[in-house]
């Protein structure tokens, strides 16, 4: 299950700086699962941390 869900729309590799996040009020609700983010106009690094609710964490970067 997962717990919340943090997006960097421009990952430099080092910092994770969320732009976006989705973190439900209750336990009982699902995070979102889609997510639209405004286009940058230079290629970036997206980077994605999913963090479960046993507060494992994952980050998954793309370059766009």
């Amino acid at each position: 299950m997962v717990d919340c869900i943090y997006i960097d729309p421009a990952y430099d590799g080092r910092v994770l700086n969320v732009g976006l996040a989705d973190m439900p009020e209750r336990k009982s609700d699902l995070v979102n699962g889609k997510y639209e983010l405004p286009a940058l106009a230079d290629e970036t690094t997206v980077a994605v941390k999913v963090v479960d609710m046993l507060g494992e964490e994952v980050v998954v970067t793309a370059t766009v």
